[in-house]
C-alpha cells in the first residue's frame, strides 16, 4: 500500500513537472515569442543606419544649387582580412598613404580607421574585400556662387544650418534606411541575402523661385560697385511684382561675418524712396493731387526748430514735382495734411514695421513707431524716410504694390515642392496681404516715377529703349546713436519696364565714396543689372510682352502742359490735346548680345570699335533715351551735361572718328 502511494505521488509530480513544462512552453513561444525573436536577431544580425540622400535644391530653371553625393568612409578589421597585398593595393590606388595602410593591415590591431572619406564607385572595390568595412555619408555639393549660398545656406551632419536648408530641413533630409548582415559567436559578419531591411528615402526636391542668371548678374554688379565706389556694404533685390516671387537677394559687406542674406535680416533707413507711398495715400484720400502746386521757399524751410533743405531748389513744386524732383520741403508740407496716425497707418499697410512673412530664418522687422512715441519733427521725418528702418526686401515688396496695381503679396523664396516620387506637394501661389492703392492710383505713380528717371533725379539709370520707373533715395547713416557727417545709404528702387513692370529692382548701397546721391551711385548700379538681365538669355524676363512694351515719354509743347499732368488728367479735353510722340522711342534693330556680362560703372559701356569717320546725327531738341540710342548707334559715345552754352559737341554734321565722345547738353 505503502508502495502504491509513493508510486502515485512520483506519477503526480512528473504530470505536474510535464504540465509545467508544456504551460512554460507556451508561454515562452505563444506569448514570449516576439520578444526571444528580436533577441535572436539581435544576436545573430548586426543593425547599421543608412542615410538617405537629401533633397536638391534647384534654381527656378532646374539648376541644380544643393546636391548630396554618396561617400564612405573606411574602416578595417586586420584580423578579418585575407589578402593583405591586394588590400594594401586597393588602398594604395586610393591614394592612402603608406604609414595608414601598413597599419590597417597589422594583426595586432584590432580597428583601424581610413582618414579619407571616398566617392562610394570609387572605393567600390576595396569595400566588397573581407576586412573592410564601409560606412555611408553623404556630401552636400553647392554651387560656387557666393551670394547664392548666403540663401541656400548649409549643412552639418545632415542638418540644416541657416537659409533653406534650415528652413526646409524636415522636408530635404528624407527617410533614413538599414541594413542588416548575419554575425556568428566571435562577431564575424557575413552578407545578407534579405542584407537592405529598410530602403531610405530620399528627401523633397526644392525649387526656389530664385533664378542662378539673375544671382550672377546682380553679384557682379555688386562686386563692380564695391571696386568703384569703394562701398562698406550694399544689397541688390530683384522681386517679379505680380506673383511676388524673389529672382534675387544679392549681399556683401567689407567685413563678411554673416553667412545670410543681409537683404532680409539688416535694416535701415530708406530716405526718399518712402516719398511715393505717402503721395498715393494722399491722392487717394483726396487731400491732394498730382498738379496740385505748394510753397517749397526756394530750398530752405524751418519746421520744429529745425531747417529742411532741398537739393532743387524751388518757389513752388507740384506733388507730382516734389516726387520727380525729391523735394523734403514739398513732402513735409503735404503730408501736414495727414495725421500721425493716418501717416502711421500708411506706412504700416505697405508692410514696415512687421516681418514680409518670407520663408527665410531670422527675417527683421525692421522698425515702425508708434505715433505716441513721435516727437514734434518725427511726421516730417518719416515722410523724408527717417525714423524708420526698413529690410530691402519689406521695401521691394511695397515698391511691387505699385507695379501689381496695388496689392501687396508676401515675397516668396519657394516655387514648388516634390517628393521622391516626383508628386508636386507644394506649389506656390501669390498670397495677397492687403489692397494698398487703388489701380489707378498705382498707375499714375509708376507714370510719376517714369518722370524721376527720364527727367528727375535719377536719370543715370534710364534705358535707351524701355520706360524705366523708379525713385532714388540717399539718408545719413547712424552710428553709435548719431547721424555721421560723410556717411551714407544710396538707394534705387526701380520698375522695369515702367507701364507693365516685370521687375522691381532695389539697390542699396552703403557708404559710397565720392558722389553719394542715390540717383548718381546706386541708380546705374541698377541700370547695369537690367542691361545685363536684357541680354541675357535665361534671366526669367516674358520677352514677349517686353517687346510689345513701347517707351511713353510725349515731349512738351512750349507752353503745353507737363507728362505727368497730362498722364494724371486721365483723359484729354478740346482745350488739352494729348501730344504725339514726334520719335520712335523703342529701337527694333535686332542686337546680338554680348558674350559676356560687363559691369563698368565708371565709363559709358560703348566699347572702342574701328577708327571709322562718322557723322554726328543731329540729336537736338530729342529726348535723353533717343538722342543717346541716335548717337550710340553711329558708334559714338555719348555723355550729357547740365548748364552748358551748347546743344551738341562736336556739332552735328561734323565727321569724327568711331569712338568719339558726343557731349549734349541736357535740357
Amino acid at each position: 500500500m505503502l508502495q502504491a502511494t509513493r508510486l502515485r505521488i512520483v506519477q503526480a509530480v512528473l504530470v505536474a513537472f510535464a504540465v509545467a513544462l508544456v504551460g512554460r512552453a507556451a508561454w515562452v513561444q505563444l506569448w514570449q515569442g516576439e520578444r526571444w525573436e528580436r533577441l535572436a536577431r539581435r544576436q545573430h544580425y548586426t543593425r547599421n543606419s543608412v542615410p538617405a540622400p537629401r533633397g536638391e535644391i534647384l534654381d527656378l530653371g532646374g539648376v541644380p544649387l544643393a546636391q548630396s553625393e554618396v561617400q564612405v568612409k573606411l574602416n578595417i578589421a586586420p584580423h578579418e582580412v585575407k589578402d593583405r597585398r591586394r588590400l594594401a593595393r586597393e588602398l594604395r590606388r586610393l591614394g592612402v598613404d603608406g604609414a595608414t595602410f601598413r597599419r590597417a593591415t597589422t594583426w595586432k590591431l584590432k580597428w583601424v580607421e581610413i582618414p579619407k572619406v571616398f566617392m562610394a564607385s570609387e572605393a567600390a572595390v576595396v569595400s566588397a574585400l573581407p576586412g573592410v568595412h564601409a560606412q555611408p555619408l553623404q556630401h552636400r555639393d553647392y554651387v560656387p556662387l557666393e551670394g547664392m549660398r548666403r540663401i541656400v545656406g548649409r549643412t552639418a551632419s545632415d542638418t540644416g544650418l541657416d537659409g533653406m536648408e534650415l528652413v526646409l530641413d524636415s522636408l530635404l533630409r528624407g527617410e533614413r534606411g538599414a541594413t542588416r548582415a548575419l554575425k556568428d559567436a566571435r562577431g564575424r559578419k557575413y552578407e545578407s541575402l534579405d542584407a537592405m531591411e529598410l530602403p531610405p528615402r530620399p528627401g523633397h526636391s526644392v525649387t526656389l523661385t530664385i533664378s542662378y542668371a539673375m544671382q550672377d548678374i546682380c553679384d557682379r554688379a555688386l562686386a563692380d560697385a564695391a571696386a568703384k565706389l569703394n562701398i562698406s556694404g550694399g544689397d541688390i533685390v530683384v522681386l517679379e511684382p505680380n506673383r511676388g516671387e524673389i529672382r534675387c537677394l544679392a549681399s556683401r559687406r567689407s567685413t563678411g561675418l554673416s553667412t545670410g542674406s543681409m537683404a532680409l535680416t539688416e535694416p535701415f533707413e530708406p530716405g526718399s524712396t518712402l516719398k511715393p507711398f505717402l503721395a498715393g495715400r494722399m491722392v487717394e484720400t483726396d487731400r491732394a493731387r498730382l498738379d496740385e502746386m505748394i510753397e517749397t521757399y526756394n530750398g530752405t524751410y524751418r519746421q520744429c526748430k529745425r531747417t529742411i533743405t532741398d537739393v532743387h531748389k524751388a518757389d513752388r513744386m507740384s506733388l507730382a514735382d516734389v516726387i520727380r524732383y525729391s523735394s523734403n520741403i514739398g513732402i513735409a508740407r503735404f503730408t501736414e495734411r495727414l495725421s500721425k496716425r493716418e501717416v502711421f497707418e500708411t506706412l504700416r499697410d505697405f508692410g514696415f514695421g512687421a516681418p514680409t512673412g518670407v520663408a527665410y530664418p531670422s527675417e527683421a522687422s525692421g522698425r515702425l513707431k508708434d505715433p505716441r512715441n513721435w516727437s514734434c519733427p518725427s511726421q516730417a521725418s518719416m515722410a523724408m524716410g527717417y525714423e524708420i528702418s526698413v529690410t530691402a526686401v519689406q521695401l521691394a515688396a511695397a515698391y511691387g504694390a505699385i507695379a501689381n496695381d496695388g496689392l501687396l503679396l508676401v515675397p516668396s523664396l519657394v516655387k514648388s515642392i516634390r517628393d521622391a516620387d516626383g508628386e508636386l506637394v507644394y506649389e506656390h501661389k501669390p498670397q495677397v496681404v492687403r489692397r494698398v492703392l487703388k489701380p489707378k492710383t498705382a498707375r499714375m505713380l509708376r507714370d510719376v516715377l517714369a518722370s524721376v528717371v527720364d527727367s528727375g533725379t535719377a536719370t543715370d539709370a534710364s534705358l535707351a529703349t524701355f520706360d524705366l520707373g523708379g525713385k532714388s533715395g540717399t539718408a545719413r547713416r547712424v552710428a553709435g546713436g548719431r547721424y555721421v557727417e560723410g556717411s551714407y545709404t544710396s538707394t534705387f528702387v526701380g520698375l522695369f519696364p515702367a507701364r507693365d513692370p516685370q521687375y522691381v529692382v532695389l539697390v542699396k548701397l552703403d557708404n559710397p565714396q565720392g558722389a553719394y546721391y542715390g540717383g548718381k551711385t546706386a541708380a546705374p548700379v541698377a541700370k547695369a543689372v537690367l542691361q545685363a538681365a536684357i541680354s541675357a538669355r535665361d534671366a526669367s524676363l516674358n520677352r514677349g510682352d517686353l517687346a510689345a512694351q513701347r517707351a511713353r515719354y510725349v515731349p512738351p509743347a512750349a507752353d503745353g502742359p507737363r507728362r505727368h499732368e497730362v498722364v494724371a488728367s486721365g483723359r484729354a479735353g478740346p482745350d488739352k490735346p494729348v501730344p504725339q510722340p514726334r520719335y520712335a522711342l523703342v529701337d527694333s534693330t535686332p542686337l546680338a548680345p554680348p558674350a559676356r556680362v560687363r559691369f563698368d560703372l565708371g565709363t559709358d559701356s560703348t566699347t572702342q570699335a574701328e577708327r571709322l569717320q562718322v557723322m554726328i546725327p543731329d540729336v537736338r531738341g530729342m529726348p535723353v533715351r533717343v538722342a543717346a540710342r541716335e548717337l550710340h548707334r553711329a558708334g559714338l559715345r555719348v555723355s550729357f551735361v547740365n548748364n552748358v552754352g551748347f546743344e551738341v559737341s562736336p556739332p552735328p554734321g561734323t565727321l569724327v572718328a568711331g569712338g568719339t565722345l558726343v557731349r549734349v547738353a541736357r535740357r
